[in-house]
């Protein structure tokens, strides 16, 4: 029994023996040797150290061939008004096609499966499809397309446009798909293009026919109800375009397309301009849909180097709370950048050499947290680093939310030893 007891002391010693310690080394360091860990936190009101913190616009995002189509709208109480539309080309899934005798339309259906969407999906209640077969404004797949891309040049932005109905099946559903019901005289023009010779190949039919452009609202609109923005996937299972027809010998034909592979696809955002959130100082701001993004300028940078001197940091954090808003949620990650000397914004090195797990950036609890380390040492050691940072949204291009920060809960965090 004592023997028992032996052990049991001698593997609850080891157990905790080999428990990891937060700093690299501590474990190896003789116990008259260790040093003591500190912790000072600078906050924008620290009368050493602080930070400007401030509210910009976001210039137009790259918006072509993203993984997701945004479709909708909000009406934000913050944010103000913001949409999403998008213009795309459709694909052959087959070539040389051949639709017979005297093919004739009987019904088209444009339909894509979603992945989700921000807000209230059962305020989606209206929406327009035009056609755009001009020339002057065709878009090609190897073009680069920005999210202030206009896609009304190409139509009459009065007209009914194409769409004679749609219907969105429920989030809870196997798979999720927004369907719409073209009207007959699209799928007869597709068709006839067909008789022509025109669908021998992809490259063929996107010469001599246009694309398509879905917007939120119709062109009377005056509704303020519409407040969601739906997340279409061109690739997902029911995401297709297909013609119905009979010709002379069946009743019961069909000719479908595709909406990812070849097909030239470009999100567009527009919003209202919101001056108090630029101006404000009580709270920042990052919207995606190229709303806002979050500045963050260090300030006294000698002061804070005189604080630690002497002393080696081995940690540094950024952290910040951030409002909680179950009807317009916050990111579940944001990305933080810095600015270089000409102005252009660079991954700082603790993401790039560390990794996203050791950076940081989820949102939890509220809060985010961003270890900042490596280029905290930078900052104070090269006198040229660039004391800008940006808080940005992650996937601007292809979700809507929105996340406000409060400035008085930023802080950094310093984590040092006594030398």
């Amino acid at each position: 029994m004592l023997k028992l007891v032996y052990i049991n002391i001698l593997f609850f010693f080891l157990l905790f023996s080999c428990k990891e310690t937060d700093v690299v080394g501590l474990e190896v360091q003789p116990t008259s040797d260790r040093i003591e860990i500190f912790s000072d936190s600078f906050s924008q009101q620290d009368s050493l150290f602080n930070f400007i913190i401030s509210t910009e616009s976001v210039d137009s995002l790259r918006s072509d061939e993203t993984s997701l189509l945004l479709l909708g709208g909000l009406v934000d109480p913050v944010f103000g008004l913001s949409s999403s539309s998008f213009t795309s080309q459709i694909s052959l899934s087959e070539s040389n096609i051949d639709l017979g005798e005297n093919p004739i339309v009987d019904s088209v259906i444009y339909s894509y499966s979603y992945s989700g969407y921000y807000g209230d999906i059962t305020s989606f209640n209206e929406m327009a499809i035009h056609y755009c077969g001009d020339d002057e404004y065709k878009i090609y797949k190897d073009s680069i397309y920005y999210s202030d891309y206009n896609n009304t040049n190409c139509y009459d932005v009065i007209s009914a446009g194409i769409l004679q109905s749609f219907t969105i099946t429920s989030e809870s559903s196997t798979s999720p798909v927004l369907k719409m019901a073209l009207y007959n005289n699209i799928g007869q023009q597709i068709l006839d293009m067909g008789t022509n010779g025109l669908l021998v190949n992809n490259e063929t039919f996107q010469d001599n026919f246009g694309h398509f452009i879905v917007q939120p609202r119709t062109a009377f609109s005056h509704s303020m109800s519409l407040n969601t923005i739906l997340y279409l996937n061109p690739s997902g299972v029911n995401s297709e375009f297909t013609i119905y027809y009979h010709n002379n010998s069946s009743n019961s034909l069909e000719l479908n397309f595709i909406l990812d592979g070849e097909s030239a696809r470009i999100n567009s955002f527009t919003r209202d301009p919101f001056l108090t959130l630029i101006n404000s100082t009580e709270s920042s701001y990052v919207q995606s849909m190229a709303g806002y993004k979050t500045k963050i300028e260090l300030q006294n940078r000698d002061n804070i180097k005189d604080r630690l001197y002497g002393k080696a940091i081995n940690q540094v954090i950024l952290s910040f709370d951030v409002e909680d808003n179950t009807t317009y949620p916050a990111h579940d990650n944001i990305s933080l950048v810095r600015v270089d000397s000409a102005g252009d914004n660079i991954f700082l090195s603790d993401y790039v050499e560390e990794g996203a797990a050791h950076f940081g950036g989820n949102l939890v609890d509220n809060s985010y947290e961003f270890n900042i380390t490596r280029y905290f040492n930078n900052y104070l050691n090269d006198d040229d680093f660039t004391n800008n940072l940006y808080l940005l949204a992650s996937g601007a291009v292809i979700n809507a939310n929105r996340t406000i920060i409060d400035n008085n809960a930023i802080k950094i965090t310093v984590l040092y030893s006594e030398l």
